[in-house]
C-alpha cells in the first residue's frame, strides 16, 4: 500500500502519453465522421493499414487499463479526508473505464473483421459496420457520463480537501464538464479540447500522487 500512490501516479502519467499518441494517430486513422459520411472508405483504409487500426485500438484499451490502476491510487489519497467520494469516484470511474474498453474491442476486432468480409459483400459489410460503430459510440458515451461523473466529483474532493494540490482539483472539475459535454455530438473541436483537458489531468494529478 505504501508504493500505491507512486505506482499510481506513474500509471496516471503512462496514460497520459498514451492518450496523446492516440490523439495524434486520430488525425490519421479515420474518425466519426469519416465513418458516417464514408463506411467503404473507412473500411478500405481498414483493410490497408490494419496494423494502424490495431495500435489506435490497443492504445484506448492500454489506458483505460492504467486508469484503472491511477483511480484506485487517487481513491486511496482521499479516502480520509472525503471517504464517500473517494468511494464513488472509483465505483464511476471503473463503470466508465469498462465503457471505454469495450469500445476499443468492439472497433478492434469487428473492424479487422468487416474489412475483411468488405471484398465479397460491400453492402452487408457496410451496414455492418455502422451498427457496430454504434454500439462502439454508446460504450463510449457510457464512458464519457461515467468518467465525466467520476473526474467532477474527484476535482471536487481535492479542491475542498486540498489532498492534493487545489488546483488539479479545479481542472478535474473543469475535465469532468467537458467530458460529459462530448456525449452530444459537436464540434470536432470541442473534443480535442476535452482530450487535451485529459491528458493534462492525468499527467498533473500522475506527478502530484507520486510526490508521497
Amino acid at each position: 500500500m505504501e508504493r500505491l500512490p507512486r505506482y499510481s501516479g506513474t500509471a496516471g502519467i503512462i496514460s497520459a502519453f498514451l492518450l496523446l499518441l492516440f490523439l495524434i494517430l486520430g488525425f490519421v486513422v479515420p474518425g466519426t465522421g469519416a465513418t458516417f459520411a464514408d463506411p467503404v472508405r473507412t473500411l478500405t483504409f481498414i483493410a490497408q493499414n490494419r496494423w494502424e487500426w490495431r495500435i489506435a485500438n490497443l492504445l484506448t484499451a492500454l489506458v483505460a487499463g492504467l486508469a484503472v490502476v491511477f483511480t484506485a491510487g487517487l481513491r486511496n489519497r482521499l479516502r480520509e479526508p472525503a471517504p464517500t467520494r473517494a468511494m464513488l469516484v472509483l465505483y464511476t470511474a471503473l463503470i466508465g473505464l469498462g465503457g471505454y474498453a469495450l469500445a476499443s474491442f468492439i472497433l478492434w476486432k469487428g473492424g479487422n473483421a468487416m474489412a475483411s468480409y468488405l471484398a465479397k459483400d460491400q453492402v452487408a459489410a457496410t451496414h455492418a459496420w455502422l451498427a457496430l460503430h454504434f454500439a462502439a459510440r454508446g460504450a463510449v458515451d457510457v464512458g464519457n457520463a461515467f468518467v465525466g461523473v467520476a473526474l467532477i466529483l474527484a476535482g471536487w474532493a481535492i479542491a475542498e480537501t486540498g489532498a492534493i494540490t487545489r488546483s488539479a482539483g479545479r481542472l478535474g472539475i473543469v475535465t469532468g464538464l467537458m467530458t460529459l459535454v462530448v456525449i452530444v455530438p459537436l464540434a470536432r473541436w470541442i473534443e480535442l479540447v476535452q482530450a487535451v483537458l485529459t491528458i493534462a489531468w492525468l499527467a498533473w494529478t500522475g506527478s502530484e500522487l507520486r510526490k508521497t
